[in-house]
């Protein structure tokens, strides 16, 4: 849809790389573009309303590279549902393509010992290489893969802490190899602003009955910083918005008794709170931790939600379907971890980009904003996060290899990250 990554970039670098023609045919995007990061605080600009379009893909050349077998440990910090699930499907197809084998363990979120013997039974295992998505105890995780020669690089995680508190030790590490953000990260912050487009658009669809006044949920700021920034720049939109506009947007303070999740769910009391509410903004995971109160105490359907994340079977609840509760949810792409793995292989096949920094960075994956009955359709229905059908993937296993340095000696870095701009709806929707 006409979400805000759409309006921020413009398409400027065609990327240099041998692209396989998908058997299907697929429609998907076939040459990756680099595009300028948005600054935080810049003004959208309007953009035509039609997807960009990839150009098509030339002939394939014929393949002689030769990919050493090699294991990766894949550490997920959560494996039930589709996603893990899904995540592992696209894997395997990665790892047919690059004569990868990967192994599995699950991490928690509370416990660093836990995490770290986690690791060492990877690296036991026989990984020379591992897919990290938590950043909690970084630095000696990265200590113990040092001394057995172990690569790391990060998916669904900015390695936020690690880049604040421990830059050095993690991001100078040459055991360190990277990470694909679990969305915009740094300089490319911009949900408040996104969420605030959701906002407006949701208004100009229902100009007889828009939403006045909203309140905000975040989780803690020691575990997810960025949120604190997302509240501001949501709530800088709304100030602005208000300077102008005939019927002011109220925006309820954020009450840090009752707004604030200290990853449980939404007390009730929310409600009383933040009365007269027409919708709530939550920058966490709110079909978990905010939709079940608002079933339980009977305000589903009365009071709209735009959230990040998304649940499953939420589809039917969504914009004008069931109690219409759902207005926005927000994921990255399962492809994300495209990154990791083409940097992960580079290194154990002993080959690296002509362009390679010299420091490991974060990437940012611009957001899959799913904030209409169109953008549902096509997320649940064409989405591999959804369906798991490979067909249905942003690139294919072929596509992913010719991204490597040993595959393809045209490949650059510049091109691997180009991609992660193009993992939004724009692209499902073709």
């Amino acid at each position: 849809m006409k979400n805000t990554v759409k309006k921020a970039i413009a398409f400027a670098l065609a990327l240099v790389m041998v692209l396989a023609l998908t058997a299907c045919g697929s429609a998907k995007p076939t040459e990756p573009t680099a595009a300028p990061s948005a600054a935080p605080d810049a003004e959208p600009t309007a953009a035509p309303e039609a997807a960009p379009t990839a150009e098509p893909a030339p002939e394939a050349k014929e393949q002689t590279a030769s990919f050493r077998k090699t294991k990766i440990g894949v550490a997920l910090y959560f494996d039930s549902g589709y996603y893990p699930a899904n995540v592992r499907t696209y894997l395997g197809a990665l790892g047919e393509a690059m004569n990868l084998e990967f192994v599995y363990t699950v991490l928690t979120q509370t416990d660093e010992a836990a995490n770290l013997t986690k690791i060492q039974e990877l690296i036991a295992a026989g990984a020379e290489g591992i897919i990290l998505t938590l950043d909690m105890g970084t630095p000696t995780i990265l200590q113990e893969c040092a001394s057995a020669n172990v690569y790391v690089a990060g998916f669904l995680c900015d390695f936020n802490t690690s880049f604040n508190m421990s830059y050095d030790d993690v991001f100078k590490n040459p055991t360190f190899l990277g990470t694909a953000s679990d969305g915009p990260c740094g300089d490319d912050l911009r949900a408040g602003y996104d969420f605030f487009d959701s906002l407006m658009e949701y208004n100009e669809r229902h100009a007889d009955e828009p939403i006045r006044h909203i309140a905000m949920v975040t989780f803690p700021a020691w575990a997810f910083p960025v949120q604190q920034v997302f509240v501001q720049q949501f709530t800088e939109k709304i100030d602005e918005y208000n300077k102008t506009a005939e019927t002011p947007i109220v925006l309820d303070p954020l009450n840090e008794a009752v707004d604030v999740l200290p990853f449980t769910p939404l007390d009730s009391t929310y409600f009383s709170k933040h009365e007269g509410i027409d919708a709530i903004f939550c920058f966490a995971d709110g079909y978990t931790f905010v939709y079940p109160t608002m079933v339980s105490t009977g305000i589903n359907g009365a009071i709209k939600l735009f959230c990040a994340g998304y649940g499953e079977s939420s589809d039917q609840n969504f914009g004008s379907k069931g109690n219409g509760t759902f207005q926005q949810e927000t994921v990255s792409a399962i492809e994300a971890v495209i990154y990791p793995v083409v940097m992960l292989v580079n290194k154990l096949n002993g080959v690296s980009f002509p362009d390679q920094p010299a420091e490991a960075e974060r990437v940012s994956c611009f957001s899959i904003i799913v904030n209409s009955d169109e953008d549902m359709d096509a997320f649940v229905n064409h989405s591999f996060y959804i369906t798991g059908n490979l067909d249905d993937a942003l690139y294919s296993a072929e596509q992913v290899a010719n991204m490597t340095a040993v595959a393809n000696p045209d490949a650059t870095y510049a091109d691997l990250v180009s991609i992660m701009d193009q993992m939004t709806i724009e692209y499902i929707h073709k």
